[in-house]
């Protein structure tokens, strides 16, 4: 194909031009089917305290990931729960106690390292359906289409921290291409999602992210969840937070937003409700006035294509409350590309259970 005919089918618009470009590519999948002694088997079994590892090999670039895992096995009678909580597959506690870590190249420091749940979206431990350009929950399955490039080799860990209880079915596939151009491309950013969890405290607003390097900010999800019943009649006034982006140092934010339903493309306390779209969305929201109860709301930002840059450091925070006086509990999921070494914020700060 000549360049005057690639470049007409690409005027057929971004990325959907594209598609008709035939390609070189050498496209690798690794998986959890195996074959041993003429028995097969789609699954693995994640016993209690271990870790199941995905290798690739590199320069490559991973460009699909889905996955799917069952709750805990109880013992005893206790059982008979566990296929209860599939048949419903809504609070699967298996969500926020399974370790999701990726490592690039020899790093010893993960680039990734999340609950498995929080990763890919899920609300405070709960199943909610939803999908995105990057990252969905689709009938029980979870993706990921972050495009992740590395130079030599890519290790993908599923931890269980469960000390005492296995998880006995444990699905999963990775998707790669090939890339030999890749190799020594200094002009790549590694693919990073790290994550928090904080009670937030009177008048310091919650950081979501603070990296240094080099690197572009892709976004967040976010849950929220006020640990105050009757402190506020309007429980979800926690949104009047404004959302503060700070590029290579800055004292005043270059990026800011001027609320946290807002920064999510949302407004007025999300009154219409969930909602998901390619780059934001609302996957869960409580009641607006309900002073018996505390309530939730999960949502999620990607910035495309407004990624925001850094050459030195990047901090990321958000407001609880106008004045950060509102009580809350901030779970978070970070996610940015930037040339290694990434820094240890999240290492010093996670909180992870």
């Amino acid at each position: 194909m000549d360049n005057t005919t690639h470049s007409i089918i690409e005027r057929l618009g971004y990325e959907y031009g594209s598609i008709a470009i035939l390609r070189n590519n050498v496209v690798r999948q690794v998986t959890t089917q195996n074959e041993k002694n003429g028995i097969h088997q789609d699954f693995v079994q994640l016993d209690p305290a271990s870790t199941y590892k995905f290798e690739i090999e590199g320069p490559a670039v991973i460009s699909n990931m889905w996955f799917t895992i069952a709750p805990f096995l109880e013992k005893g009678w206790r059982k008979a729960l566990t296929l209860l909580k599939m048949l419903r597959y809504k609070k699967v506690e298996s969500l926020s106690k399974v370790l999701f870590k990726i490592y690039f190249d020899d790093e010893t420091s993960p680039s990734v390292k999340a609950p498995f749940g929080d990763f890919f979206g899920c609300n405070f431990g709960e199943y909610r359906h939803y999908y995105s350009k990057y990252l969905g929950m689709t009938c029980g399955g979870y993706v990921c289409t972050f495009p992740m490039p590395f130079q030599n080799k890519c290790r993908i860990e599923i931890e269980n921290t469960n000390i005492e209880l296995p998880i006995t079915l444990f699905y999963g596939a990775v998707t790669y291409t090939l890339t030999p151009n890749l190799a020594n491309n200094d002009k790549i950013g590694y693919f990073h999602a790290r994550y928090r969890e904080e009670c937030t405290k009177p008048g310091i607003p919650y950081t979501i992210l603070q990296a240094s390097g080099q690197g572009h900010y892709i976004g967040t999800h976010l849950n929220i969840m006020n640990t105050k019943r009757f402190k506020q009649l309007i429980s979800l006034y926690y949104l009047e937070g404004d959302c503060n982006i700070y590029v290579d140092g800055e004292e005043t934010p270059s990026v800011p937003y001027t609320a946290t339903e807002d920064y999510c493309m949302g407004g007025w306390y999300y009154n219409k409700g969930p909602f998901c779209a390619p780059t934001h969305g609302l996957t869960l929201r409580g009641q607006r006035n309900a002073i018996f109860r505390k309530i939730k709301s999960c949502q999620y930002r990607f910035h495309f294509p407004d990624a925001v840059n850094f050459q030195k450091s990047i901090k990321v925070t958000i407001n609880h409350g106008e004045w950060n006086h509102v009580p809350t509990i901030h779970r978070s999921v970070a996610y940015w590309y930037q040339k290694e070494p990434h820094s240890d914020f999240f290492d010093k700060n996670e909180e992870i259970k």
